[in-house]
Protein backbone atom coordinates (compact mmCIF):
# COMPACT_ATOMS: atom_id res chain seq x y z
CA UNK A 1 0.00 0.00 0.00
CA UNK A 2 1.29 3.05 -0.67
CA UNK A 3 0.90 7.49 0.38
CA UNK A 4 -1.43 7.33 -1.86
CA UNK A 5 -3.95 4.43 -0.73
CA UNK A 6 -3.58 5.34 2.75
CA UNK A 7 -6.81 4.49 4.11
CA UNK A 8 -8.00 7.29 6.96
CA UNK A 9 -11.00 8.11 8.73
CA UNK A 10 -11.37 11.70 7.10
CA UNK A 11 -14.69 10.98 5.45
CA UNK A 12 -16.37 8.95 8.70
CA UNK A 13 -14.79 12.05 10.88
CA UNK A 14 -16.67 14.43 8.76
CA UNK A 15 -19.48 12.71 8.70
CA UNK A 16 -19.98 11.76 11.78
CA UNK A 17 -19.29 15.21 13.30
CA UNK A 18 -21.54 16.91 10.08
CA UNK A 19 -24.37 18.25 12.83
CA UNK A 20 -21.17 20.94 14.07
CA UNK A 21 -21.41 22.50 10.45
CA UNK A 22 -24.99 22.22 10.44
CA UNK A 23 -26.19 23.44 13.57
CA UNK A 24 -23.64 26.51 13.16
CA UNK A 25 -24.85 27.43 10.38
CA UNK A 26 -28.58 27.54 11.81
CA UNK A 27 -27.32 29.13 14.47
CA UNK A 28 -26.47 32.34 12.69
CA UNK A 29 -29.20 32.16 10.51
CA UNK A 30 -31.50 32.08 13.79
CA UNK A 31 -29.93 35.11 14.83
CA UNK A 32 -29.63 37.21 11.73
CA UNK A 33 -25.94 37.36 11.28
CA UNK A 34 -25.48 37.48 8.00
CA UNK A 35 -28.89 40.09 7.55
CA UNK A 36 -26.41 42.44 10.06
CA UNK A 37 -23.12 41.71 8.01
CA UNK A 38 -24.96 42.60 4.99
CA UNK A 39 -25.03 46.55 6.48
CA UNK A 40 -20.81 46.27 5.80
CA UNK A 41 -17.73 44.31 7.27
CA UNK A 42 -17.55 44.80 11.00
CA UNK A 43 -15.10 43.51 13.86
CA UNK A 44 -15.97 40.98 16.39
CA UNK A 45 -16.36 42.99 19.00
CA UNK A 46 -19.50 45.00 17.75
CA UNK A 47 -20.75 42.11 16.03
CA UNK A 48 -20.89 40.25 19.07
CA UNK A 49 -22.58 43.16 20.71
CA UNK A 50 -25.25 43.74 18.17
CA UNK A 51 -26.04 40.32 17.95
CA UNK A 52 -26.21 40.29 21.59
CA UNK A 53 -23.72 37.05 22.14
CA UNK A 54 -21.84 36.39 25.01
CA UNK A 55 -17.90 37.31 24.99
CA UNK A 56 -16.77 33.86 25.70
CA UNK A 57 -17.49 32.02 22.47
CA UNK A 58 -18.65 34.52 19.87
CA UNK A 59 -15.10 34.94 18.07
CA UNK A 60 -15.09 31.11 17.96
CA UNK A 61 -18.49 31.35 16.55
CA UNK A 62 -17.30 33.86 14.07
CA UNK A 63 -14.32 32.18 13.07
CA UNK A 64 -16.24 29.04 12.85
CA UNK A 65 -18.42 30.44 9.96
CA UNK A 66 -14.79 31.81 8.61
CA UNK A 67 -13.90 28.26 8.23
CA UNK A 68 -17.11 26.56 6.80
CA UNK A 69 -16.68 29.00 4.05
CA UNK A 70 -19.68 31.10 4.96
CA UNK A 71 -17.84 34.16 6.32
CA UNK A 72 -14.56 35.85 5.34
CA UNK A 73 -12.28 37.45 7.75
CA UNK A 74 -9.97 39.99 6.69
CA UNK A 75 -8.22 42.64 9.37
CA UNK A 76 -9.87 41.37 11.73
CA UNK A 77 -13.43 42.52 10.14
CA UNK A 78 -15.87 39.77 9.34
CA UNK A 79 -18.07 39.98 6.10
CA UNK A 80 -20.82 37.80 4.29
CA UNK A 81 -18.83 35.56 1.33
CA UNK A 82 -21.17 35.92 -2.11
CA UNK A 83 -23.32 33.09 -1.58
CA UNK A 84 -24.15 33.69 1.81
CA UNK A 85 -24.75 38.05 1.15
CA UNK A 86 -26.58 36.89 -1.84
CA UNK A 87 -28.75 34.21 0.21
CA UNK A 88 -28.88 34.65 3.72
CA UNK A 89 -29.41 38.21 3.84
CA UNK A 90 -33.37 38.70 4.91
CA UNK A 91 -33.82 41.72 2.96
CA UNK A 92 -32.98 40.18 -0.64
CA UNK A 93 -35.65 38.51 -2.45
CA UNK A 94 -33.11 35.35 -2.80
CA UNK A 95 -33.31 34.68 0.84
CA UNK A 96 -33.34 31.04 0.99
CA UNK A 97 -32.78 30.85 4.85
CA UNK A 98 -36.50 30.75 6.03
CA UNK A 99 -36.32 27.26 4.65
CA UNK A 100 -33.04 27.08 6.87
CA UNK A 101 -34.99 28.67 9.40
CA UNK A 102 -38.14 25.65 9.29
CA UNK A 103 -35.33 22.86 9.30
CA UNK A 104 -33.90 24.54 12.48
CA UNK A 105 -36.89 24.81 14.38
CA UNK A 106 -39.05 21.63 13.42
CA UNK A 107 -36.27 19.32 11.82
CA UNK A 108 -33.53 19.67 13.83
CA UNK A 109 -34.79 18.49 17.39
CA UNK A 110 -35.87 15.11 16.36
CA UNK A 111 -32.24 14.75 14.61
CA UNK A 112 -31.14 15.57 17.76
CA UNK A 113 -33.17 13.04 19.71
Amino acid sequence: MTAQDAVTPEKILQMGFGFWASKTLLSAVELGLFTELAKGATDAETLRTRLRLHPRAARDFFDALVALGMLERQDGRYRNTAASGAFLDRAKASYVGGLLEMANARLYGFWAR
